[in-house]
Order: C-alpha cells, then structure tokens, then sequence
C-alpha cells in the first residue's frame, strides 16, 4: 500500500494539524461537549486519510494491438466544401465516410491524423484510441475562410515524414499506412514538392480523390458570410475542380494507389496487398499507473458521523432560537 496525496504535504500537515490541535485542546477544556469534540476530532482524523488517499497499484494487464500504423493526411482547405462528391454532398463528407471505412479495415492499428489547410499540424499522434480518432472525423471542418491564405498540397509533407520516419524507427515490425484524402487543388501558384522521399516508409495506404472536372460551388465556413456560396473576383459564383493529375502524382510518389471517390458506399480496394495484419503486444498500457483506492473505508464512517453533527446542530437550532425568543420577550 502507499499514498497518493489528494493535496500537497506541505499544505496537508500545517492545515490538518491546526484542526487536530484545536480538537484536542477544546476536548479537554471542554468536558460538557466532551462527546460533541471526539466525535469532531474523529471527523478530522478521517478526512486526513481521505486527502491521504492509500492506495494499492494495480499490474497493468498486457494488451494487444494490430501490427499497423495508419496515417490520415485530411485536406481541411476551403475547396474541400465545394458540392461536387454523390449526391451534390460537400467533397468533405466522403473524406468522412472513407475515414471511417478505413477504420473499420484495420481495427485495432493505432491511428495519427495530419490535417492541412493553410498550414500543416498534427492534429492526432500516433494511438490506439480509436475513439479519439472517430470523434475528430465527427468534428471536421475546413478552415475558416476568412484564415485562407493560399492552399498546396505539399503542406503536410514535412509533418508526415517526421513521423512516418520516426513510427519505423520505434516500430519497425509494424506497417506503415498513408491515406491522403484531398481534391488536389492548388491555390498558391507555386509548384508542389515530391512526396518521393515518403516511399520508402510507406507500406499501403491510398490516395483518395473528391470533386470532378466539371466541379461545384461551395460555402464559406464561419464569419459574417457563414454558409454563403463565395463568389470569385468578378461576382460569379467560385468553382472548385478536382485536380487528378495532381493527385495521381502524389499516389505515385507514394507508391500508393490513387482512387477517386464518388460513393460513400464503394468499397476501398487495393490497399493493403500483400499486407497481413496480425495482433502483437501494445506497450501502451506499460506507461500507465493504475491504483486500487482505499480512502472510501475512511469516507464510510466520516459520512456517519457528519450526519450525526448535522442532526446535533439541527437539533440544538430551534431551543437556541427559543431562548431567544424569550429573552427577547423580557426586554
């Protein structure tokens, strides 16, 4: 057994001290409340073991993971909400839908999402909280439009290097998924960067393309014009188009396959050949201390007797406030 203070010591000893002393010293100075007094010291004694918090720990139990690390890279760009993907849907629900059918083909990989807009972030480290990574899809939208300065789609290339480089260092009996959800536009006039140097990580995975040639007006996220269709340069209503050959180069940098999505029901097929998932021991739950607590045996009695000091005061409250009556009535 051991202690996990609910408090600091140096503010337990000082603080609980000051009640124990004055328990005992009206205790005995005090011998017609004498019972009133132990019952109170006896309620100090136990919330000390309380903010004490004795504790047993728990063996972490050794738990199993897939042999997978998947990498979503999520255009979050302003384009993404353009009405061109099924039905006249916005581009953003099928990264959704996919997102989630990628899930549910490697359960139990740990998951990491990169997302992109005007910047790179990781909005997810590596984990096995599938969970996490299911309530982020549910919550995903573009970036403000008012915050657009410019889209590529290179954006995210230094982020997911970073940590497709270092997940082979620290787990290299693990494969390595990158799934590249986007409609390819670029915004920024500038010449996208190879992602070549990403390949020799990359076991499987896929680029997945939303939008079409012809493509679709979309709204404005947040601000004063939120859910308005924007408008270009002279007035008319902007068109967003899917960029193919773009997005045909990224898959093949990748060495990934490029699969344009319109069906939110299609199957995602073709990558993960030649790839075999297979559970192995996660280390996840070695970094976590687990305890057995203790403080509810203290709390049990201290609950008896704090009711026991409410119905005394409740007790005692109306013969106080009838003496005062009646000296009240004297004068």
């Amino acid at each position: 057994m051991r202690l996990e203070f609910l408090m600091p010591l140096w503010a337990t000893i000082p603080l609980f001290g000051a009640m124990l002393t004055l328990c005992v010293v009206l205790l005995v100075r005090r011998p017609r409340q004498r019972t009133a007094w132990l019952r109170r010291l006896l309620m100090v004694l136990l919330l000390a073991v309380v903010a004490l918090r004795p504790v047993t720990p728990i063996d972490a139990e050794q738990t199993e993971r897939m042999n997978a690390n998947v990498f979503f890279v999520v255009d979050r760009t302003g384009s993404m909400n353009a009405e061109d993907y099924a039905a006249g849907q916005p581009r953003l629900d099928g990264v959704k839908a996919d997102m989630q059918q990628i899930m549910g083909m490697t359960e139990g990989a740990r998951y990491s999402i990169i997302a992109f807009d005007s910047s790179a972030t990781s909005q997810l480290p590596l984990t096995t909280d599938a969970g996490a990574a299911a309530a982020w899809i549910d919550t995903l939208e573009t970036e403000p439009t008012a915050y657009s300065q410019g889209s590529n789609v290179d954006r995210p290339l230094a982020t997911l290097l970073s940590e497709i480089t270092t997940v082979r260092e620290e787990d290299p009996d693990s494969h390595v998924l990158v799934y590249f959800l986007s409609d390819g536009e670029n915004t920024d006039e500038r010449e996208s960067e190879s992602f070549s140097a990403a390949q020799g990580y990359v076991d499987g995975g896929a680029v997945l393309g939303y939008g079409t040639p012809e493509g679709g007006p979309m709204k404005a996220q947040g601000g004063a014009t939120d859910g308005e269709y924007i408008t270009d340069s002279s007035g008319q209503q902007g068109i967003s188009m899917i960029d193919s050959a773009q997005l045909e180069k990224i898959a093949g940098e990748l060495g990934v396959p490029y699969l344009h999505r319109t069906d939110p029901e299609e199957p995602i097929e073709g990558t993960m050949e030649g790839i075999t998932l297979r559970p192995i021991p996660s280390e996840d739950s070695r970094d976590v201390t687990s305890f057995e607590d203790w403080y509810w045996v203290a709390s049990i009695p201290l609950t008896a007797l704090l009711i026991w000091e409410l119905g005394e005061m409740t007790y005692r409250l109306p013969r106080k406030l009838d003496r005062y009556d009646v000296s009240g009535a004297q004068r």
